[in-house]
């Protein structure tokens, strides 16, 4: 057998990770097709479709698992809710949470989505109740 003189590399630097990006549940596409939206405890992650790569991460500072989002159809809002029957309202493009309140919720958010105007929002507790919100007066409508 012939010797080999091959030189093996002992250090290496890190290309590219894959980390945990999806846990389950609600998963939405942006209106123009180039961003995917899914909830990974608590955060939502926003994935470029092109490249996989997460490319905001709105996480809860209150440390609770988010348990619905919803994104307004003209790709403006998001809206989470967390398990601490909070909603927030971010800038998902800055990544930056605009503002909170409470859900008036007694259990917490299972589903939401907006209406076709993006000025209305519908939240449906675990326990059956559905709350209308006007996103722009910022108060429970019905």
């Amino acid at each position: 057998m012939a010797k080999s003189n091959l030189q093996f590399k002992t250090n290496y630097a890190v290309s590219s990770t894959i980390e945990p990006f999806y846990k389950g549940g609600k998963v939405q596409i942006s209106k123009d097709e180039k961003f995917i939206f899914c909830t990974c405890g608590t955060r939502v992650n926003v994935l470029q479709i092109v490249t996989g790569k997460i490319v905001h991460s709105i996480e809860q500072d209150d440390q609770e698992d988010i348990t619905s989002f919803a994104l307004s159809l003209d790709d403006e809002i998001l809206v989470t809710a967390s398990k601490a029957l909070l909603l927030k309202q971010w800038d998902w493009k800055q990544a930056q949470c605009t503002r909170s309140w409470r859900a008036i919720h007694n259990v917490p958010v299972a589903s939401m989505t907006f209406d076709p105007t993006s000025t209305l929002l519908a939240t449906g507790g675990c326990d059956g109740t559905i709350k209308l919100w006007d996103v722009v007066k910022q108060h429970c409508w019905r």
